[in-house]
């Protein structure tokens, strides 16, 4: 019994100094200072939200899947309840992250198709040439 606890304690710690190296690590690299983006659109080099969260979700999931490892060698036990749970909720959110991507998609298609969405300004023509005399005969 005291050794398992030993186990979950040392685990703990272990996974709580990791997630601050991975942290230290991967936070200056995320929250990078925004800059003025052209008025074209967004800068495709970026890394959007979705894409953070699917990277945060990954570490997530490996560092579950190795802890989940070591208490299952230590004890000899898996608590599937919680490896259920765990895998359920980060589907969950994926879906739904699938789910807000298409619909984004869909009405930015139909902006684009419809003639609804936004439209440049009508051009008027260019007053610096001199038109031939002949025009309109």
């Amino acid at each position: 019994m005291t050794g398992a606890v030993v186990v979950a304690a040392l685990a703990m710690a272990v996974g709580t100094a990791l997630g601050v190296l991975v942290g230290r690590i991967v936070g200056p690299r995320l929250y990078r200072p925004r800059r003025l983006q052209p008025e074209g659109g967004a800068d495709k080099g970026k890394m959007g939200t979705m894409d953070k969260v699917l990277v945060l979700e990954a570490v997530i999931l490996v560092t579950y899947t190795v802890a989940d490892l070591a208490v299952f060698w230590h004890t000899g036990s898996e608590p599937s309840t919680l490896t259920a749970c765990v895998f359920g909720v980060c589907g969950f959110e994926n879906g739904v992250m699938g789910w807000i991507k298409t619909n984004k998609d869909k009405a930015a298609e139909a902006a684009k198709t419809s003639g609804s969405g936004p439209q440049a300004a009508p051009m008027d023509p260019p007053t610096e040439r001199v038109e031939p005399p002949d025009v309109g005969l």
